[in-house]
């Protein structure tokens, strides 16, 4: 079916131009300038004040029907310059050659295969999705009719037989699919999950970044051992609830693990409890546990040098987290101060069913780390008795804050409301700057004495979770 545009011209007229789908953006032009006495050559179509490929056959121009195309005068006459013309047979040779737009297809065709041609019964010339059928029609057609006014332009030759030159040459008929079977639907969702998952603002790929990829990247080598362990473990998973995860980073205070991918997560915890569990020393109430920063820097120093290559999974990673961050902010709507009220108590209504405990940890300066379970409805005032029953100096009165940037908590708010919810890290200072030195001793001995590593620290924290959940109602 024929379709039309309406050319608003530069006398401030319209005219209306039935065209098909095969017919170039250039033979619009044509024609809508020569009905009102304009150069061709000298003007241009837009469509919503944007130029618009003069090559282009309308089928392929995105064009809706009925559309209004605006010609203005141009800078300069529109140059003409040779174009290069390859065509290809059936046996796959090419030839090519330099021609002026003006020259016919019937001339291209004998300066390039002027024997393949003469031999043929019926010569068929496919550019596009536009077939130029026989000598005589080769004759009648130019390059610049086929939008070929540039650049360079990719034809084949063929010979149809009479009885086929009513079917269409260059439609590509899609291989038969093959009935999946059962065998081979596990694959294919491995595959798929496999493949998708993976926003831009920038930031600094630490070492402390480099160390969680790397815990949390899956082995490559492993990978197939991986795949078949996670289908023999999955009915026996579906009828365990569901245990929430811990990410060190969604709360207040600066990140202290980069844990964004549950499923590796989860199989580091699996590893604890089937391997060997760390040895956890429980000091106090809340599940109170005291671990040293600097005894697990140690450790990770030992960690020799081709631990911080970059893998492929850890780009992977990067990536991913970046695409997260940008959409974030990109995308988010400008909000008066009464939706964005809204928005935060949305936020947690949906932490206080999601989470109903709040794991704290209390940073010191010497570095020493002490960690407790709270409820999120509790105030930060329960929190600092807590820590004063773990100080050598409990008579001292001292702060909590949180980094970067520095935010003194005030005691009167509740953990949700101060965005502790389901995880945070604290800080601590004595109101007396010369009780802050590192020689100075902030925790008791007795506590001291009973470290935790930090990975009894989260495996304390996992072990909390699944009993709960094992004994709760829900």
């Amino acid at each position: 079916m024929d379709k039309r545009v309406t050319v608003l011209m530069p006398n401030g007229r319209r005219q209306n131009v039935n065209v098909k789908a095969d017919m170039t953006l250039l033979e619009i032009l044509e024609t809508a300038s020569a009905k009102h006495g304009f150069d061709s050559e000298e003007h241009c179509l837009k469509f919503h004040n944007k130029d618009v490929s003069l090559t282009q056959q309308f089928r392929f121009s995105g064009l809706p029907n009925n559309c209004v195309l605006e010609m203005e005068p141009t800078d300069k006459r529109r140059p003409v310059s040779n174009v290069v013309v390859c065509i290809q047979l059936n046996d796959g040779s090419r030839k090519q050659g330099e021609f002026v737009p003006s020259n016919n297809v019937w001339s291209v065709v004998q300066q390039l295969f002027s024997v393949q041609s003469e031999s043929y019964e019926s010569p068929v010339i496919i550019y596009m999705r536009s077939e130029v059928i026989g000598a005589d029609n080769m004759r009648q057609t130019t390059l610049k009719s086929l939008g070929i006014i540039e650049g360079r332009a990719m034809m084949r030759l063929i010979d149809k037989k009479p009885e086929d030159l009513k079917r269409q040459a260059n439609v590509y008929k899609p291989a038969a699919v093959k009935p999946k079977s059962k065998d081979d639907e596990p694959s294919t969702s491995r595959s798929a999950m496999g493949a998708s998952g993976t926003g831009g603002g920038g930031f600094a790929v630490t070492n402390d970044m480099l160390k969680s990829l790397k815990r949390t990247a899956p082995d490559e080598s492993s990978s197939t051992a991986a795949e078949t362990a996670a289908s023999a473990e999955t009915k026996a998973q579906k009828s365990e609830p569901e245990q929430p995860k811990y990410d060190w980073g969604s709360g207040s205070g600066y990140q202290l693990h980069n844990r964004n991918d549950e499923s590796h997560y989860t199989d580091d915890v699996d590893e604890h409890f089937t391997k060997k569990a760390p040895v956890v020393h429980i000091i106090g109430p809340r599940n109170a546990i005291v671990f040293s920063l600097d005894a697990a820097n140690r450790h990770n120093d030992d960690l020799p040098d081709s631990f911080f290559d970059l893998t492929v999974n850890d780009l992977k990673m990067v990536l991913r987290d970046l695409k997260r961050t940008a959409s974030g902010n990109e995308d988010a709507p400008l909000l008066t101060s009464n939706l964005r009220e809204l928005e935060r108590q949305k936020a947690m209504l949906a932490k206080l069913n999601q989470y109903k405990d709040c794991v704290l940890r209390i940073q010191f300066p010497d570095r020493h780390v002490l960690q407790g379970i709270f409820k999120p409805h509790e105030t930060l005032e329960k929190v600092a008795e807590f820590v004063r029953g773990f100080l050598a100096t409990p008579s001292e009165q001292f702060q909590l804050f949180t980094i970067p940037p520095k935010k003194i908590l005030p005691s009167n708010e509740t953990l949700l409301e101060l965005n502790c919810v389901p995880n945070a890290v604290l800080h601590f200072l004595f109101v007396q700057e010369k009780l802050n030195a590192k020689t100075n001793r902030f925790l008791d001995d007795k506590f001291i004495a009973q470290l935790t590593s930090e990975e009894g620290a989260l495996f304390a924290v996992q072990k909390y979770r699944i009993a709960k959940a094992g004994v709760s109602p829900s």
